[in-house]
């Protein structure tokens, strides 16, 4: 939400407006600018706190207050309570300290590398990249072994990430990152009628989306055919009318029941659609160096074919981007519910099984053993899940650079409490969602087993024709002259995948090429 190149002794100057920036001498501080967002500037007596925010629907514009001592302790307790997302800076000149706080949503995270002198703030990994700096290994091996991690780690020695309601402090010479407390596991609500829930849902969705101020000649939609976009969609239609809403179309067997289910989605909601086919954008399985930036810590593996979807979106005038982000993660099955259920544990143990088979092969005995290691480093559960927040990374930078702000319903903690809180035979299967869409787009829309669409056809076919490309780019190898990869394991798993297009070793071969890519850039 905001980029910042501080020098610590600079603290002592006092802050000041200047060019869309806040400046205490040659330090400042960048918010993103834009129309989703508000900047706020306190000042009093010894301290000041800058603030980057979500716009609320009810929000004033951006301000600068110089105030006596109990104002600036009730407006930055407001901005503490936010009920969007938010980065604060926190300074007091006596000492040159200062903390930056981060809201709980994850929209637009900020990465931050410290020096004894200095503290650089960008929403953009890729700017703190640039100087030289090292590959992480225990980080590293765990992605290759692709474990989930959301963590203030990264990828890189030295650079940390804003984790949700995280906390790091700077003063000269010292520099925390502190995690917030784990939020509390939901209880389950009493039992009430289903359309009593059905109706409380579409209620919750409501007060989400009316949150923030929504311009429907502004906003465009990511509308996969599924059931998450497709929910969104349904909310936000019933509340603006007609918008822009934007699909990645596939190839093979899913593509028929996917362009079905759009249309019918489209037609019944007046949605003004536009598509792009995923064959004219395909994953660059280049390992060299992307023209024009670096990467970050993390990227959409489809990137291009969704970049296209967001050109669009630009190009149409929008500047806000709802998406359907976080709907896997709203209706849990947990532990004590699927007991009984052999058949699917039998078959998430056999795939567990080749998928650590695949790894073992790939991995160095030393890589190995480190992405064995119980990793220590992960920030304690949110009100939003981990998979989502660590999602939200993932895209929201290359969202961002093109002028829109993401928008991820979804994943708003209300909504989540709500859903993680609901009767099993409510959750189980999507249930209420499922329910949800049934009464808006009809019966037929969305069945129990219905065929998803899924791009789990693309990478096997695509690195099964750039094989032989491939494997004369991995000749050399930067994570094998780090000790991560065995040569070896990267030339059996490469000919794997082109000979079986099985799911399991494409999974593993794409991470590896990502970070691969990576390490490159690295070196």
């Amino acid at each position: 939400m905001l980029k910042a190149t501080i020098a610590l002794a600079d603290l002592a100057i006092a802050p000041r407006w200047s060019d869309g920036a806040i400046r205490f001498g040659p330090s400042r501080i960048a918010p993103f600018e834009h129309p989703a967002l508000e900047s706020v500037l306190v000042r009093t007596d010894g301290q000041w706190f800058a603030a980057v925010r979500e716009r609320r629907a009810d929000a004033a514009e951006a301000t600068i207050l110089d105030v006596d001592a109990a104002e600036f302790e009730r407006r930055h307790r407001e901005c503490l309570l936010w009920p969007l997302d938010y980065v604060m800076i926190e300074a007091a000149p006596a000492g040159c300290r200062l903390k930056v706080r981060a809201g709980v949503f994850g929209s637009l995270p900020v990465y931050a590398r410290a020096t004894d002198e200095r503290l650089e703030l960008s929403w953009d990994a890729a700017d703190l990249t640039a100087a030289p700096t090292a590959l992480d290994f225990e980080i590293a091996s765990h992605r290759l072994a692709l474990h989930t991690m959301y963590s203030a780690r990264q990828l890189c020695v030295g650079i940390v990430l804003l984790t949700e309601r995280a906390t790091l402090s700077a003063e000269p010479g010292k520099a925390s990152h502190q995690y917030p407390s784990p939020a509390r596991d939901a209880d389950l609500a009493p039992p009430r009628e289903a359309d009593a829930l059905l109706a409380d849902f579409g209620a919750c969705l409501g007060i989400v989306l009316d949150a923030r101020p929504v311009a429907a000649e502004r906003s465009a939609l990511e509308l996969s055919g599924g059931m998450d976009s497709a929910t969104v969609a349904c909310g936000l239609a019933g509340r603006h009318g007609a918008l822009a809403s934007l699909g990645i179309l596939l190839d093979g067997d899913t593509r028929t029941p996917q362009l079905r289910r759009r249309q019918a989605i489209v037609e019944q909601l007046g949605l003004r659609d536009r598509t792009v086919e995923i064959a004219d954008f395909l994953p660059s399985l280049d390992l060299g160096p992307l023209p024009g930036r670096r990467l970050g810590f993390h990227q959409e593996y489809y990137l291009e074919a969704c970049a296209a979807l967001w050109d669009i979106a630009r190009a149409q005038g929008c500047d806000r981007l709802y998406t359907g982000l976080g709907g896997d993660e709203l209706f849990p099955d947990y532990a004590h519910e699927l007991s009984g259920e052999g058949g699917t544990e039998a078959l998430e143990r056999e795939r567990e099984r080749a998928h650590r088979a695949e790894v073992a092969a790939l991995l160095t005995p030393r890589a190995r053993e480190a992405a064995r290691t119980a990793y220590c480093f992960s920030a304690p559960a949110g009100p939003v899940p981990t998979t989502a927040l660590a999602a939200q990374a993932c895209r929201a930078p290359d969202i961002a650079r093109r002028g829109l702000w993401p928008v991820n319903p979804l994943s708003d903690p209300r909504l989540v409490h709500f859903c993680h809180r609901l009767p099993t035979a409510q959750r189980r299967q999507r249930t209420l969602m499922r329910r949800y869409l049934q009464k808006r787009l009809g019966e037929d829309t969305f069945p129990a087993g219905y065929r998803k669409e899924t791009f789990e056809e693309v990478f096997p076919a695509l690195i099964a024709r750039q094989a032989a490309a491939l494997a004369t780019q991995l000749r050399e190898c930067a994570l094998a002259d780090l000790g991560l990869i065995d040569p070896r394991g990267v030339e059996r798993l490469l000919e794997a995948v082109a000979s079986t297009r099985a799911r399991t070793p494409t999974a593993v071969l794409v991470s590896f090429l990502w970070l691969e890519r990576f390490a490159r850039q690295l070196a």
